[in-house]
């Protein structure tokens, strides 16, 4: 539809219930939400509830004028040409929500140190297994997956390890996965302002594995070394990444509908070794995990073992 003038878009999209005024570009019809909700589902999975429509015209309102579009009508159908391909990624950048802090919520981190890394680290220093294997499958800016690495370095220090076990963080491969390419960018440089250091970040680990940079912090190189990033859409096929001992999905099964969550739930059980460990948010799913997994406690927390 690109190639038509604005007055012979407008009166098409018009037909079909898809053209605002033009005076009101930044408002969305109902037509055009469910054009943008099923596009979006498509591409991320992420389900926009009507309710929420509002998020498709904050956060795509930029993209739209960028590209010179009069209404969400017209935008559809100029991404739908595949004119500038480039818009698919930013529209999932833009759709994304990257909340995340350090050692968010704490207990996850807790139940590796007291409860899974003992048990891996005799199976690595016994020759059962070479790698212990772990995966943020949605990593945002690097927080969750940093405080990781971070957690299991600072382990093997204080426990002595790597002289008593012959283990270090070499035995370690730690995969960090986003949908989105802009927050990948962001964490791969291991680069955070004032601000973002702040969230969730005690002095103990800031003054062990940052250093000040100007206006910013960096993380120690160490903890960046081990960590492959990745964009990965969940709905995909997860083979490539092999097999893992912990997963961290955490806080992102929210935005997919149930049947999604399950498959998720399903692909995820079936990328962790036995008795491998899935750590969610702290919603409740215990429906969704029927069969695949079995619930543990500690403190506030749930986390799941495969069974």
């Amino acid at each position: 539809m690109d190639y038509l003038d604005k007055a012979d878009k407008l009166e098409k999209l018009k037909k079909f219930g898809l053209g605002s005024a033009l005076t009101d570009r930044n408002s969305i019809s109902h037509a055009e939400f469910a054009l943008f909700r099923d596009y979006i589902i498509k591409r991320s999975g992420i389900v926009v509830p009507p309710e929420k429509s509002y998020l498709i015209e904050t956060r795509l309102a930029r993209l739209m004028a960028d590209c010179g579009k009069d209404t969400f009508g017209e935008f559809y159908y100029y991404i739908e040409s595949n004119a500038d391909p480039s818009l698919h990624q930013k529209i999932i950048n833009a759709m994304t929500t990257n909340e995340t802090l350090w050692f968010r919520d704490g207990s996850p981190w807790k139940v590796l140190e007291e409860i899974i890394l003992p048990g891996l680290i005799e199976e690595i220093a016994s020759g059962k297994k070479d790698k212990i294997r772990i995966w943020s499958a949605a990593v945002s800016t690097g927080q969750e997956i940093y405080s990781t690495v971070m957690c299991v370095d600072d382990y093997l220090a204080k426990h002595n390890i790597k002289k008593t076990k012959g283990v270090d963080l070499k035995n370690f491969e730690f995969i960090a996965t986003d949908i989105s390419s802009r927050v990948l960018d962001i964490a791969k440089r291991g680069r955070y302002d004032s601000i973002s250091i702040m969230r969730g970040l005690g002095d103990y680990y800031k003054n062990k594995y940052f250093v000040r940079d100007g206006i910013s912090w960096v993380i120690d190189p160490k903890i960046i070394e081990p960590v492959s990033f990745t964009r990965f859409n969940l709905q995909e096929n997860y083979h490539k990444f092999g097999i893992f001992d912990v997963i961290f999905c955490r806080y992102v099964l929210i935005y997919f509908s149930d049947e999604q969550k399950k498959d998720i739930i399903s692909k995820m059980r079936n990328s962790l070794t036995d008795k491998g460990v899935l750590f969610t948010g702290n919603y409740a799913l215990y429906d969704l995990f029927s069969g695949e997994f079995k619930p543990n406690h500690y403190e506030n927390l749930t986390y799941y073992n495969k069974i």
